[in-house]
């Protein structure tokens, strides 16, 4: 810029000149330079003529002496029509208009200068439109006397117009932010500190989701450190191929204060380009997928536990019908038999479908439902009588053959036995066992029938007593007593469980 003493001229001192006003400047004297120093009139009237501020010189009765043709636009005056007229006369729509013209007063009386003062109103250019602007007032000096005032304008409508529209923008995205049960962050790559960051993270570090400076290092720090130190250095490896420029999303695991186990993270960062294209920020979208990797591995091993339920339900269905076809006497029996046998078959497939995760299916339920299918519960039923503990849980890998077993005993009793005579009775007992040297808990099932008088070939063979003295120890691992007493059939089994009950111990 020109070497030159502007302190006394209606722009004031360099020192307080803005930027724009000292890109203005240069601009009007670059093609404009000579060899030497211009005259203070010639770099005026260059300034004028060129800026692309508003330039305005008012008189001590605040008249104004010259105004150059970006004012006079904004305005919506030409710059002769100003000439000679005060601003109360010709822009009666600025707000506090007889205030400003009386601290101009005082720069008159005191010759100290006002910068950045905002001022809002209506012009003829738009006599409906709101606009602002920017101002700042100099005083001018001839030697030691102040003869008038000098003013920089800057419009800054639009800049006010889109300020706004961004801090509502920025509103908007911070209350969705606040909002997400997901976790938004912002990242300055420069300083690595957060500029942004979620409600829920810092709820997560139990603090106020309100408070807190998000580029504390504290804080930072406290965040790197809660990620398992086995996943910390894959993480920050991923953050780093995003400030190169990538989009990565990778999972991690953080031990949160104040909280006992681990909890799964996976987070999506993205790089943020300036108008250069170079990364100054990078983004990032971090949720809580425990419950989902949880969910995913429920589902892998019910997956799992429905292929093994239905390998081995096909492998009994197969068994069914061999071996009813193998005792069956003709069709219409095999008929009769297979559809009864796969009743309670598609009886204990319905309590299984109902189970959840590791959940077992009690023996106490199993019994109940073969029993209710006949009628033959104790409260539909007196002659049956029922002890033994609830919930006793069974193996599911098992749990058809034992249907199978109870279903045969119980179309036996109805048949020829105890459900089939009036004054005979059933009883069921079932009990724990722990044997000792034997780590697993033993469920021992006692079928009692008393009063029964027995036809010579009840029983004595066939499909049903090969399925419990056979099928039952193979496929369960269990020991079984089957026999005939003299009024009636007695059968216990004893099998392992999958797990050691919780019931009391019992004795061998």
């Amino acid at each position: 810029m020109i070497a030159f003493d502007w302190s006394h001229t209606p722009l004031g001192p360099v020192e307080h000149w803005s930027e724009p006003l000292r890109a203005a400047v240069t601009d009007a004297l670059r093609d404009r330079r000579v060899a030497t120093t211009p005259s203070p009139a010639a770099a005026l009237d260059a300034l004028f003529s060129a800026a692309p501020l508003g330039l305005a010189i008012w008189d001590r009765d605040l008249r104004f002496v010259r105004v150059n043709a970006s004012l006079a636009e904004m305005n919506g005056l030409s710059p002769e029509a100003h000439i000679g007229r005060t601003p109360k006369e010709l822009l009666p729509g600025i707000e506090g208009l007889d205030a400003l013209m009386a601290r101009w007063r005082e720069i008159l009386a005191t010759g100290e200068a006002w910068h950045d003062v905002e001022v809002f109103g209506q012009t003829p250019a738009a006599p409906s439109r709101a606009r602002s602007w920017t101002e700042h007032f100099f005083p001018i000096r001839s030697g030691a006397e102040i003869v008038g005032i000098g003013a920089v304008v800057e419009e800054t409508t639009e800049r006010r117009r889109m300020e706004a529209a961004l801090r509502a923008s920025e509103a908007r995205l911070r209350d969705f932010a606040e909002a997400s049960s997901d976790i938004l962050w912002l990242r300055n790559v420069e300083t690595r500190e957060f500029e942004f960051l979620g409600a829920p993270l810092r709820k997560l570090f139990g603090e106020d989701a309100g408070g807190g400076d998000v580029s504390d290092p504290a804080r930072i720090e406290a965040i790197i450190e809660a990620i398992v130190a086995e996943d910390r250095a894959a993480a920050a490896d991923a953050i780093r191929e995003v400030r190169q420029g990538h989009q990565r999303t990778h999972s991690f695991r953080v031990r949160l204060p104040g909280r006992t186990g681990t909890r799964w993270f996976r987070n999506t960062a993205f790089p943020l380009r300036d108008a250069d294209g170079v990364v100054r920020r990078i983004g990032g979208i971090t949720q809580d997928v425990t419950e989902e990797r949880e969910t995913a591995q429920r589902l892998q091993m019910l997956i799992g536990e429905l292929q093994h339920r239905t390998r081995n339900l096909m492998g009994v269905v197969q068994a069914i019908a061999e071996s009813t076809l193998a005792s069956s006497t003709g069709l219409e029996a095999f008929a009769a038999s297979f559809s009864a046998r796969i009743a309670a078959l598609s009886r204990v497939q319905n309590l299984l479908s109902r189970l959840e995760g590791l959940e077992r299916i009690g023996f106490d339920e199993l019994l109940r439902s073969e029993l209710s299918a006949f009628g033959a519960l104790p409260e539909e039923d007196g002659r049956v009588s029922l002890d033994g503990p609830p919930a006793v849980a069974l193996r599911s890998s098992g749990i058809q053959t034992l249907a199978l077993a109870l279903h045969e005993l119980i179309t036996n009793a109805t048949k020829y036995g105890a459900l089939s005579q009036p004054g005979a009775r059933l009883a069921i007992a079932w009990q724990l066992l722990r044997p000792a040297g034997d780590t697993r808990a033993w469920l021992r099932i006692s079928w009692t029938e008393r009063g029964v008088r027995i036809p010579d070939h009840a029983g004595r063979s066939g499909q049903g007593r090969e399925l419990i003295e056979e099928a039952v120890p193979y496929q369960l691992g269990a020991r079984v007593q089957f026999g005939f007493a003299a009024d009636g059939l007695r059968c216990v089994i004893e099998l392992p469980l999958s797990r050691a009950a919780t019931a009391p111990d019992a004795p061998a």
